[in-house]
């Protein structure tokens, strides 16, 4: 593996990391540990900690959530934010093609399930939630969903 090439992009240890689930934070910070001594240069902090011990539970997704607004930065480097009534109804604002949307969010057991009108073909999706104590660099993404659609870091707006 190139060290600073997975496949036709820059190595991203986070997104690396999110393809290989582990259960257990010991075994998935040795294996981390392991690409940064081949010459991977990043921190062990640059991946998302998806472990039982970070994930939140349906109420407390809940309790976050509904009657919120979240913000996060998208995979084209644009802000987003969706404002989410207590009812689950939102409305999404963003950039591209589909730079503002509505849809309709609930929980189911522990995961957080949300069907946009046009985004995402309107196919109903849903993720578990998880807090990111270590957050970004700059101190934001506290949380992030892991869904069928990859994962997504955010914060909730002050």
């Amino acid at each position: 593996m190139n060290r600073k090439v997975w496949g036709n992009r820059p190595f991203n240890l986070r997104i690396f990391m999110y393809y290989r689930p582990f259960k257990e934070r010991e075994v998935a910070d040795r294996y981390a540990e392991g690409l940064l001594k081949a010459g991977i240069r990043e921190k062990l902090s640059n991946y998302l900690p998806a472990f039982k011990e970070n994930q939140l539970s349906g109420e407390e997704i809940k309790k976050l959530l509904f009657g919120s607004t979240i913000t996060g930065i998208g995979e084209d480097g644009q802000p987003w934010h969706v404002d989410r009534q207590k009812n689950g109804e939102f409305t999404f604002r963003g950039s591209g093609a589909t730079s503002s949307d509505m849809g309709k969010s609930r929980i189911e057991g522990d995961m957080l399930c949300s069907q946009y009108q046009k985004r995402f073909g309107g196919v109903e999706f849903c993720g578990t939630m998880f807090r990111y104590p270590a957050g970004t660099s700059d101190g934001r993404d506290e949380y992030f969903l892991c869904s069928d659609f990859g994962f997504s870091t955010f914060s909730l707006m002050k």
